[in-house]
């Protein structure tokens, strides 16, 4: 199954609920004039999602929440790097982040990567089926995806408070 088109034709929360009730995993790739997003889908739940807007990567992330400081990271990267291990296994065990804190912190950058492109109204997609995952997309990569119900009801949500206070 190969999806493209256009906002215009068939919006997030549609392509959402096509990917998830087909349970299929792959890339979800939008493109609009407020920006470029992509999606990672595993049996239909969202598991990785960023905007050119967001943070790009583990690193990005850990800095713009200030959990960790360029050097704390680069210095945790270097152990991993030495020992074999990933970088969440130093990271939770050499420097006082711990697993709770560093899926919270990728969860909630992922539903806001998510949220952010449902506002988009205009633009392209395309639903790429595969399996493995880009090697950026895998740093944010959550260990327990999030529904798409979910995240259409909390996008409808913040943009009903929105026309609210307009």
């Amino acid at each position: 199954m190969s999806l493209v088109g256009s906002l215009e034709d068939l919006a997030l929360g549609d392509i959402l609920q096509i990917v998830s009730l087909s349970r299929k995993s792959g890339l979800l790739r939008l493109r609009s004039e407020a920006g470029e997003g992509r999606i990672v889908l595993r049996e239909g739940q969202v598991c990785a999602a960023a905007t050119k807007a967001g943070p790009q990567g583990l690193r990005s992330l850990l800095i713009q929440s200030e959990a960790l400081t360029p050097e704390a990271y680069d210095a945790a990267v270097t152990l991993a790097e030495a020992s074999g291990e990933p970088i969440d296994t130093v990271l939770t065990r050499e420097i006082p982040i711990g697993t709770d804190r560093l899926e919270s912190l990728r969860r909630d950058c992922v539903e806001q990567a998510v949220l952010d492109m449902f506002s988009w109204r205009s633009g392209e997609f395309s639903f790429e089926i595969r399996q493995e995952v880009d090697p950026g997309d895998a740093e944010l990569l959550l260990s327990v995806g999030i529904n798409t119900q979910y995240l259409a009801m909390e996008a409808t949500r913040l943009r009903d408070e929105v026309d609210a206070v307009s």
